[in-house]
Order: structure tokens, then C-alpha cells, then sequence
């Protein structure tokens, strides 16, 4: 079947007007999924803040200011583990859930070698080869709640008004198709393309139950050295990678009414995967004597090769014992998206070796994000970009960390941020703000505690740190309801080390 004409999950099937509002968003949802990232380093990067722009010495550094490898004296391995839960606390309907999903995750694993350079000013160089996580996508998020004389069912058959049944499969292959073949909805008598729900005036439990899984990482090789121990200098190229796994759940049961269905589910997967590339250059100022230290940094934009592979089944469960299921075709498209170049000043003062206080802003704009694909009909290709344009926004990033030092072996260290919103909020048709957000594109709030012990040759470390984000949707694109809530991520972050 050609993608070109059946891929309805990107608002691009002749019938969804009516689907607008989700398949518009979804579309949103996957760019800047893929290209805000929220990068986890080392226990004590991570414990500080993120805010490392001015900092040096440690393998977290190396994609946050790649400058910071000159201040290496040493060569250094070190391996981080993070144990996390990723939930959500949710209303709807009058009702409140609470979710989580443990899992593990592989931190920022890495090495430094630095070796001395035959030059009276630049005496020594550090190559560093290090892998860390980009963003941690594992979550589980659930809304459930009931209404009265809403269904989804009514979308269906509002989408599938004036398509021939036996047209549906071409028209409407992932909700309306669906929905005919398991009576869903039905033929109006006597019509051939209207259509009447299965639930019309009945009182139903909706449910909507996502389950996410996945990472993005990259991986780079960097190098950086000092001038006389005052300009320090690095830069950096590396490789990103995406895998995901998405499976949405949306469930309506009945609590009363006339209708003789009981229960109908639409199971909804998503599976991608790509790559892509990048390139850092940052500076460190480091004046003479001075407890002060001033970062720059630069990154490009990665250009993402993403395949998208995604499918749908319906289900449904009547009052007689009978039940009825159907499957979508299995759609798969290629497209590539380009995540804003990103750029970060840093303060860090050092006080008298018992503290160290750091601070960062950062700047990205996803209104440069752009998307292609030769898989979609340009005029498609060219509404979804201006679709980018329009909702997305400039993102601004500060962090900022405190860190105590005793007895030259224990640090204590606390840090956080905020990020602003990445993308305004939705609107109708009409142009009015609808109360729902692009998935992951709303302000961010992060804080981390953590300690380290720190010997002659090696060092260990642990950092708690907790991420939580506005989240506001319909759990279908009429539903007169908005779902609310916040989704956090918890990671428990242990990095170990050497120094030689």
C-alpha cells in the first residue's frame, strides 16, 4: 500500500480533518521528541546541574563544553549506572493516578588520556572518547475517568461520514477501517458513507495507558588542550542514536447505557530507530590567580535519520458474548529531522578549594528545526514544516550547582534548573489556545543531590536527580475533556573511576 496516500497517523489521510488536533500534534510530538534532549553525564555532572559549561576535569564535561578536557591533569576511566523510574501523576475526569516504571539505564561511560605536548605554551593534550545518554525515554503515563455521552466512537463515525464503507480501508486505514470492521460504528440504514457510533448516550470509562521505552546516546571522540593554564580549548565530533518503543493503550468500558457493546481497545505501537551526527568547539578563561572561570560553547545541530514503523489494532466486546478484532496495515516511513544548534555561557567560582559554586544559560531555537522526507508528498512535507515554525519556540536553560569539599575526600553537591518551553501551547481551528501541549515541549524543572569520595587514584560517587514536566492532551482529538498532569523521571546515577 503507498504511504503516500494511507499515512493517516501524520494528519495526512483525505478523511481526518476531524483528527486534526492529535494528528497535527502527533507529527509535533515526534520532532521535538527526537530533538530536545536532556543529557546525563557522570554522578557529579549530573549532581551539579548539568551546569558544566566552566568546569573541567571530568568525563560528564565532554558534551557539555568539550574545553573543560584541558583542564585534565591526569588521565581518567570512569563507568556510570542509573537505576530510575519514569511516571507520571495524572487527572481526568475527576479523577487522579499515580504511575511509575523502574528500569536501568547505562550512564556515561568514558575515558581521558592526557599525554604532554612539545610546545612552551601548550604543554599537554587530552583525547577523550567517552558514550552518555542524550535523554532517558522510559515512562509509563495513564488517564482514566468517566463521561457521559462521550466516546471515541463518535469521532469514528463523524471521520467516516461521506466515505463509502467499502472506501474506508484506503481512506482511513488506522481508526476508521478499524472501527467498521469491529462495529464500532455502522451504517446509517439505508446509506452507504453515514455513519451512527456504537456509543452514543452511554455512560463509559475512558482509559488511556501509555507504555515508552528507549534512550538516545551519543557517542564522541573529543580532544582538548591548555594555554599556559589560562585559555583552555577542546572541541568535539560524535554520532547520536535514537531507539524507541511506544505502545498506547486507549480502552472505553461501559458503566451504563443502552448500548450493547461492553468494551472496545485501540492498541497503538510505534517503534523507531535512527542516527545522526554533531560537532562541538568551547573555551575556558581561567585568568591567572583568579578563583573565577568563564565557558562557551557551541553545538551544532545532529541531522536524525528516523524509520518509523508503526501499526494499530482494534478490538471489541459485546453484551452477546461476541467479539470482534482488526488490524491496520503496517506503515513505515523515513524521514529526517534537524535539532537546533544549541549554544552555552558559564560562571563557576571557586571558594578558597572548600566550595565551588557554577552556573549556566543556554539557548536553543527550535524554530530552526526542520523536516524532510521522500516518502511524503512535498505539499505534506512543507505543511508539517510550517507547522514547525508556527508552534515551536526558543528554549532558554539555566542550571547551576553548589559543591562542598571536605578533607580533600568527600564532595557534597547540589544542583538544578529550569528550561523554558520549547513550544506554545495548541490551538483550534479557530486559532484559540485548546489547553493541550506538544508532547514534551512544555517548561522543564530538574534538581539532583549527590556526594562523592574521592582517593589518591580512584573515586566513587552517587547523585539522585528528578526531572518533571507539564503535561496536558486529550485522550482523543474531540474529547470535551483535557487530561492534566506532570510527568517526572527519578534517576539514581553511580559513577566509579580511576585516575592515572
Amino acid at each position: 500500500m503507498n504511504m503516500k496516500t494511507t499515512l493517516s497517523r501524520w494528519a495526512l489521510s483525505t478523511g481526518c480533518i476531524l483528527l486534526a488536533l492529535s494528528g497535527q500534534a502527533q507529527g509535533l510530538d515526534d520532532v521535538m521528541l527526537y530533538g530536545r534532549m536532556d543529557p546525563l553525564g557522570t554522578a557529579r555532572s549530573t549532581g551539579l546541574g548539568g551546569a558544566m559549561t566552566a568546569l573541567g576535569a571530568d568525563l560528564g564535561a565532554i558534551g557539555i563544553n568539550p574545553a573543560g578536557l584541558g583542564m585534565y591533569r591526569s588521565s581518567d576511566m570512569s563507568f556510570t549506572l542509573g537505576l530510575g523510574a519514569g511516571g507520571a501523576r495524572t487527572a481526568f475526569a475527576g479523577e487522579s493516578t499515580v504511575t511509575a516504571a523502574p528500569h536501568l539505564i547505562v550512564g556515561q561511560i568514558g575515558g581521558a588520556i592526557t599525554t604532554p605536548m612539545n610546545s612552551p605554551h601548550f604543554k599537554r593534550g587530552t583525547f577523550a572518547f567517552a558514550y552518555r545518554p542524550l535523554k532517558d525515554l522510559h515512562q509509563r503515563t495513564e488517564w482514566t475517568g468517566e463521561q457521559d455521552g462521550e466516546s471515541l466512537t463518535q469521532q469514528l463515525a463523524l471521520q467516516a461520514d461521506g466515505t463509502a464503507y467499502d472506501s474506508l480501508w484506503s481512506q482511513n486505514p488506522f481508526d476508521a477501517d478499524l472501527a467498521w470492521y469491529t462495529y464500532l460504528i455502522d451504517t446509517v440504514p439505508g446509506t452507504i458513507d453515514q455513519y451512527d457510533p456504537a456509543f452514543a448516550g452511554d455512560r463509559v470509562r475512558q482509559r488511556l495507558r501509555r507504555d515508552r521505552s528507549g534512550r538516545m546516546g551519543e557517542t564522541s571522540i573529543a580532544f582538548g588542550t591548555t594555554y599556559e593554564d589560562v585559555l583552555h580549548i577542546g572541541m568535539a565530533i560524535g554520532l547520536t542514536s535514537v531507539e524507541m518503543e511506544r505502545t498506547d493503550v486507549y480502552t472505553e468500558q461501559k458503566v451504563s447505557g443502552p448500548s450493547p457493546l461492553d468494551r472496545l481497545t485501540f492498541n497503538d505501537r510505534l517503534q523507531v530507530s535512527g542516527s545522526g551526527g554533531f560537532w562541538s568547539f568551547g573555551l575556558i578563561l581561567q585568568p591567572d590567580n583568579a578563583p573565577i572561570r568563564l565557558g562557551w560553547s557551541y553545538r551544532s545541530g545532529s541531522v536524525f535519520s528516523i524509520d518509523d514503523f508503526y501499526s494499530v489494532d482494534a478490538t471489541s466486546d459485546f453484551s452477546d458474548g461476541t467479539g470482534f478484532e482488526w488490524n491496520s496495515p503496517d506503515s513505515y516511513i523515513r524521514y529526517r529531522i534537524r535539532t537546533p544548534r544549541q549554544q552555552r555561557l558559564g560562571f563557576s567560582w571557586t571558594l578558597a578549594k572548600a566550595a565551588l559554586l557554577t552556573l549556566d544559560y543556554g539557548r536553543s531555537d527550535f524554530r530552526t528545526a526542520t523536516f524532510t522526507s521522500n516518502d511524503l508528498y512535498g505539499t505534506d512535507v512543507d505543511r508539517i514544516q510550517s507547522e514547525l515554525d508556527s508552534a515551536f519556540a526558543v528554549e532558554q536553560q539555566f542550571r547551576g550547582g553548589l559543591e562542598f569539599r571536605i578533607q580533600d575526600t568527600w564532595r557534597f553537591r547540589m544542583g538544578g534548573g529550569w528550561r523554558s518551553a520549547a513550544a506554545d501551547p495548541q490551538t483550534d481551528f479557530n486559532g484559540a489556545i485548546d489547553g493541550t501541549l506538544i508532547e514534551d515541549g512544555s517548561g522543564i524543572v530538574h534538581w539532583a543531590l549527590g556526594g562523592e569520595y574521592r582517593a589518591e587514584e580512584w573515586y566513587a560517587g552517587a547523585t539522585y536527580r528528578h526531572t518533571s514536566t507539564d503535561a496536558r492532551r486529550r485522550l482523543y482529538a474531540l474529547s470535551p475533556e483535557v487530561a492534566t498532569g506532570r510527568t517526572g523521571l527519578g534517576l539514581l546515577m553511580m559513577s566509579i573511576g580511576a585516575r592515572f
